[in-house]
């Protein structure tokens, strides 16, 4: 997209706009909504995303004594939680030195968060980053993004990027995003035009009835680029919509995309995989291609670089191959798997996810619909809206968050669930969740995710307020902000003992284990059976919220407290031990088990019967 004087004003009217949208943002500084509304459009964009304004006051803050960072967050659309810190500049005009010493001060900023030194930064920023790095698990990214409403004017990325990375020697999983003023624009746009699916469209070829047929289903095309720009143009990433992902930024492959473009558009049929295409339905009728309920489902990168091309156009056109083919199936069952099976066959550029794999999977059709059924809109791919009726965050989930939950409830690793959450997509701990009596695991589910948004959204923050005058606060504070999975685990495990699910005989391999790193295995079969398990805390007390907000309250409390004492006790033997290393280790929750027994076993004893159980 060419620079224009425009984008400056585009943004600013979004920036009106967005604060009609969100009330809380209309006594909030021009500069601050400039920096929700760059989360909103970067991050935001898939429709079953909801972005309310108490998330907007934790993710943005812009402040004094922000430690020079802007935006805090963890992505919503990654598997891992990446962690996201952003800085903002709604400026009209800015220079090289300015993005540079805006780049390095966040980069300084983490490396004093990392090592603990936060005298330099207030105690929300503080606390903030506290509890999203606790979320950060092993295959986490650390993504750096620079916004500002000024034109690039010949500013130079790749030389900030470089001088940015010397900070990091040695580091592999930082990303770095430059975004100005066009760019913006353009994410505005495509997280305005998303839609779920494409219902027609055509395609022009490069010769009449040049084609070859393969039986009544399938046809291979050369097809027009300016063609597919001009689809794209319409519909946006709906192109893509059953593709297994959007566009992923990819340096090497976008730039050799690009100069093939840009140089030698010709030998593009040569060098390029081309398109691939499933449809309801297809019609070749001269030099034109009718389509009925179509999408690319491989070919996403090429989509999108021809679409950011500024030289194709109708009279600087070329053509690259395009596999068309029929959806087979007669079950909707069938028809998913067919799309997914030419998807995954087909994708071949960029590493696929495990959740990509699994997104247009029959049992997790089925899985939605289980959900659906206890109350819970579960999204099963990109781009589904949530509906109206589901918007509160425990009423609307996703494979990602409810696996998370289920290694941490159903198979009590806590801590893996965090650090590696594609541990779910072993057939051992997928299986028993998704190919199980889905209309149990629905109910559980249901509990847990309030469990989650409790503690996310009141529990944490209560802690924070009660316990920041403590001598010791640091450490409790500190710990509580990375025991969400430690709590959700505790809570589910405390239920299943008081209810038989899980028993003393189960447990005893936990208290005569010399070493408990191999406790999950030793304890797998144990912990998977869920028996005939229909709930955590009693229905009634369900129902009536705040009765079991007190419950769970206890409940958490009773481990926290027990972890920071044992977590107190490993510092005095390593003072470079912090609470988020502690509790990447499964090992160190069946520590604190063991090691508290009586005193846990005596509170639960008094606990449980003042609920009824």
């Amino acid at each position: 997209m060419q620079i224009t004087a425009s984008s400056y004003e585009f943004i600013t009217d979004k920036i009106k706009a967005l604060k009609d949208t969100y009330p809380t943002l209309r006594s909030k500084t021009d500069e601050y909504a400039f920096s929700a509304l760059c989360v909103k459009s970067n991050f935001y964009k898939n429709p079953a995303l909801i972005l309310n304004e108490n998330d907007l006051k934790d993710i943005v803050v812009d402040g004094q004594y922000d430690g020079g960072v802007d935006i805090l967050l963890n992505d919503p659309n990654s598997e891992g939680a990446d962690l996201v810190i952003g800085q903002a500049k709604f400026w009209r005009t800015i220079d090289y030195e300015a993005v540079l010493n805006a780049m390095i001060k966040m980069a300084l900023f983490y490396k004093d968060m990392i090592r603990g030194q936060f005298e330099q930064v207030n105690a929300t920023v503080q606390r903030r980053f506290l509890t999203l790095n606790s979320e950060r698990g092993d295959e986490s990214k650390i993504r750096f993004v620079f916004y500002t409403s000024a034109p690039q004017a010949g500013i130079r990325r790749d030389r900030i990027e470089k001088k940015f990375r010397e900070q990091f020697v040695g580091i592999s999983n930082i990303e770095v995003s430059i975004l100005f003023a066009t760019d913006i624009e353009d994410e505005i746009k495509e997280s305005e035009s998303r839609r779920p699916a494409v219902e027609s469209g055509k395609i022009r070829i490069d010769e009449r009835d040049n084609y070859l047929l393969y039986g009544d289903g399938a046809a291979i095309v050369n097809v027009s680029a300016y063609s597919i720009k001009q689809l794209y143009a319409q519909h946006n990433t709906n192109l893509l919509a059953r593709n297994l992902r959007y566009h992923i930024a990819g340096r090497d492959i976008d730039k050799a995309i690009a100069e093939t473009i840009q140089t030698d558009p010709d030998s593009f049929w040569l060098k390029n995989n081309g398109l691939t295409l499933i449809c309801d339905d297809f019609d070749i009728d001269g030099k034109e291609v009718k389509l009925k309920n179509f999408s690319i489902v491989n070919g996403g990168q090429t989509t999108y670089m021809i679409h950011k091309s500024p030289i194709i156009n109708s009279e600087h056109d070329f053509f690259l191959p395009c596999k068309i083919i029929k959806i087979a199936g007669d079950t909707e069952d069938e028809k998913n798997l067919f799309s997914l099976s030419i998807a995954k066959a087909t994708n071949s550029q960029k590493a696929i996810k495990p959740v990509d794999l699994k997104a247009n999977s029959p049992e997790q059709v089925r899985f939605a619909q289980a959900m659906r059924e206890v109350g819970i809109f579960y999204q099963t791919k990109r781009g589904e809206t949530v509906p109206a009726a589901f918007r509160q965050p425990y009423l609307n989930t996703d494979l990602v968050e409810v696996g998370k939950l289920c290694l941490a409830a159903i198979f009590q690793i806590p801590c893996t669930s965090r650090s590696k959450p594609s541990l779910l997509y072993q057939d051992k701990y997928y299986a028993p969740v998704f190919n199980g009596n889905q209309a149990q695991i629905s109910k559980l589910c249901k509990e847990l995710l309030y469990i989650d948004y409790y503690f996310r959204t009141v529990y944490q923050r209560d802690f924070d307020r009660k316990n920041s005058s403590s001598p010791n606060a640091d450490i409790k504070i500190s710990f509580a902000h990375n025991a969400r999975t430690l709590c959700i685990a505790f809570v589910a495990f405390a239920a299943r003992y008081r209810q038989g699910n899980i028993t003393d005989r189960d447990l005893t391999p936990l208290f005569n284990s010399s070493s408990s790193e191999s406790i999950p295995d030793i304890l797998y079969e144990s912990f998977r059976d869920i028996g005939t398990l229909q709930f955590f805390l009693p229905p009634q007390l369900f129902a009536n919220k705040d009765q079991y907000d007190s419950a769970l309250s206890r409940l958490f409390s009773i481990i926290i407290r027990e972890g920071i004492a044992s977590y107190t006790h490993e510092c005095r033997h390593d003072s470079t031990l912090t609470a988020t290393n502690y509790l990447k280790k499964d090992k160190n929750y069946y520590d604190i088990l063991s090691i508290q027994w009586e005193r846990i076993i005596d509170d639960l004893n008094s606990f449980f019967p003042q609920i009824g159980m």
